[in-house]
């Protein structure tokens, strides 16, 4: 509205600019019959509406008042005058029905079943009055079903939606909703439910929008966070495979990233026309033919504003303006944007071999450290408590949860976090309380039930305080998943194999690629105060990607090419240069870095593999030395180490050259 103001300065006249406070994503739902009781009054209100939910309660607009808006506002305006007279009392339906023809004489001469409902909204007006909840209710109500009557009207939509990943939505109810739009009714994920914690409402809110609001023929243009260009779960909406009966298809895009001061995030705008199916499907034929040569028009913006909300001449003179066109690269189910068409390739041998390791929060319930006595302590059932690293590191909701304990060592398990790995070498692992035990070539889990049952008292009390404590602070999402399987979400934790002799693993997370030979020894000692603790064993946690192997030359011949600098810079058109938080990485450093099965008669193999055990020999003096000293800054850490192992990544960089052919 803001903007507009120039422009209404030049015309003439008095000029309305209506403005509704509503939903524009979740619209009233029409109800052929609806049924709806007071608490005090056995009343129904029937007949044809819709359904919005007030505050948590369902209200019931009738039809044939929203069929007259300015009979309608006058309707919910009355219903509200008539809640704060009787406030605090008990009304019946005919004292509402004398109220209005004293009142409103046009309103009391409606149908009784549009008075019956009316009635029961102002019911539900006083009951928030009672309860000191009446703010915006009423205007609410008034603006909610608004939507409903702009549906295809509109040649232009230009809009900043709210950027909010779905696992920060709390209601569980609004949730489902989404869950049911971003994957069923729109299709953006093609089948990859697992994405949806990471998916961006703003971009269901522009095929929402486009579908609610925009004529045939009609443009929309969304203020997006740029992580459309390349984040796995915007694939749907770069190939435009999602809801084909919208006609929706890209025009133009511009990359706002190297723009500043914007937003905390790096932002794009996509723009997009809503055609007819046919359109849709012969520009997506045309494109599959030309292979993506054709690409998207679009711009490059760049340079330093002189504040923020700069004026468009303040942004005109600042920015300079490059005309591109973006590319979709397709590489298997991964695909991205950029500047330049990608020439395909193969696909790592490994990509599948890797996964992502257990979600093993909230870290407060599971992270731990012994704790040290003069005394002496039981090594089969130390005294534990939460990690002061986990209390530091942990969300506002469990910043303050402490544990403390003694549990039995069997259920102890060595980890590593993203911020513990170096190329070549990690830090000190991470002692985490687990309710698991080996089956196989896998994990079973224990529940506190059995675990008091077979006689493990320690992880019992340890289990039932956490389970009450998730309930009480988890709240309603609680409903959705109990405790340990929130803890085995996707059997990330009991998939893993306790008998893998070597693991590879990479931080999901960095802004330069490394990654480790990490060797599980169940049964290594823990040192505290003199006395040994024997681990379980070792995990794999969410924030690392790890592939396990029972042969040493293939663990350190993959660690070395995923350490090279040209892993790396392949990885450049995936990444975001200039964020505040570090990108994350996934399986893409596998999908650009074709790396072929370890092949011990190639001489580059054993090379790699050679150099790649030297490496981490060298890393794991160094660091046993003492040679991180008091450093913490895992970025300064890195650093150090490729420096220090400078000639041998010169020569890991021409091995892994031969082996990708680059």
């Amino acid at each position: 509205m803001l903007a507009l103001g120039d422009l209404t300065q030049r015309r003439g006249g008095r000029i309305a600019i209506p403005v509704y406070l509503a939903n524009a994503i979740r619209l009233p739902e029409p109800v052929a019959q609806g049924k709806m009781a007071t608490t005090t009054h056995q009343l129904h209100a029937s007949g044809p509406g819709y359904e919005v939910e007030l505050d948590g309660e369902t209200i019931q607009l009738p039809q044939a008042l929203i069929e007259e808006p300015a009979l309608y506002d006058r309707a919910i305006e009355a219903a509200r005058e008539f809640a704060v007279e009787w406030a605090g009392r008990s009304p019946a339906l005919e004292q509402f029905t004398n109220y209005l023809r004293a009142h409103h004489p046009t309103l009391a001469e409606q149908p009784p079943e549009v008075l019956v409902g009316l009635f029961l909204i102002a019911e539900a007006l006083r009951r928030r009055i009672e309860a000191h909840r009446d703010t915006i209710w009423a205007f609410i109500l008034k603006n909610s079903y608004r939507p409903l009557f702009l549906r295809g009207r509109f040649d232009l939509v230009v809009g900043n939606p709210p950027w909010l990943s779905y696992r920060y939505v709390e209601q569980p109810d609004y949730q489902r909703f989404l869950k049911e739009q971003i994957v069923r009714t729109y299709r953006l994920l093609s089948g990859r439910g697992e994405l949806i914690t990471q998916m961006e409402l703003g971009t269901l809110f522009l095929l929402r929008a486009a579908d609610l609001y925009l004529k045939p023929g009609g443009t929309i243009a969304f203020v997006l966070p740029r992580s459309i260009f390349s984040a796995d779960q915007h694939d749907a909406l770069r190939r435009e495979t999602f809801k084909p009966e919208l006609g929706l298809f890209w025009t133009e895009l511009w990359d706002l990233e190297g723009v500043e001061p914007l937003f905390n995030v790096p932002a794009c705008v996509l723009f997009g026309v809503r055609g007819s199916q046919p359109q849709r499907a012969q520009r997506a034929q045309k494109e599959e033919e030309l292979a993506g040569e054709e690409g998207i028009p679009g711009e490059v913006l760049s340079g330093k504003l002189p504040r923020r909300n700069a004026n468009l001449a303040e942004a005109e003179e600042a920015l300079r303006v490059e005309r591109v066109r973006f590319f979709l690269n397709r590489r298997g189910r991964r695909s991205y944007w950029a500047t330049a068409a990608a020439a395909g390739g193969l696909f790592s041998f490994y990509r599948d071999r890797f996964y992502q390791g257990a979600t093993i929060v909230p870290r407060a319930f599971w992270f731990v450290e012994v704790v040290p006595s003069s005394l002496g302590f039981d090594p089969n059932r130390p005294p534990l408590r939460t990690a002061r690293r986990a209390q530091e590191e942990a969300k506002e909701a469990y910043r303050d949860v402490v544990f403390q304990g003694n549990v039995e060592a069997r259920f102890l398990y060595a980890t590593l976090l993203s911020t513990d790995l170096l190329p070549f070498g990690h830090l000190d692992f991470r002692l985490v309380v687990l309710p698991i035990e080996p089956e196989g070539e896998g994990y079973r889990m224990l529940t506190a039930e059995e675990a008091r049952r077979r006689g493990f008292f320690g992880l019992a009390e340890w289990l039932e305080r956490a389970q009450a404590e998730w309930e009480r602070r988890r709240g309603a999402k609680a409903e959705a998943s109990d405790l340990l399987g929130w803890l085995d979400y996707r059997r990330k934790l009991t998939s893993q194999n306790p008998r893998a002799a070597y693991r590879v693993v990479y931080p999901d997370v960095n802004r330069l690629m490394c990654a480790a030979v990490v060797r599980p020894e169940p049964g290594a000692p823990l040192r505290v105060s003199g006395q040994e603790i024997l681990l379980a064993g070792f995990v794999a946690e969410s924030l690392t990607y790890c592939m396990e192997t029972e042969w040493e030359d293939e663990a350190f011949y993959v660690c070395s090419v995923l350490n090279s600098s040209v892993v790396d810079a392949r990885l450049g058109q995936l990444r975001r240069r200039s964020q505040k938080t570090h990108p994350h990485v996934h399986k893409k450093v596998l999908d650009v870095a074709p790396i072929p099965k370890y092949d011990p008669e190639r001489e580059e193999h054993r090379r790699l593999a050679e150099l790649g055990k030297a490496c981490s020999e060298k890393v794991a003096a160094w660091l046993a030395a003492g040679g991180a000293g008091e450093a913490r800054n895992i970025g300064l850490l890195r650093r150090a180490v490729r420096e220090m192992l400078r000639e041998e990544l010169a020569e890991i960089d021409e091995c892994a050259r031969a082996v990708l052919g680059v």
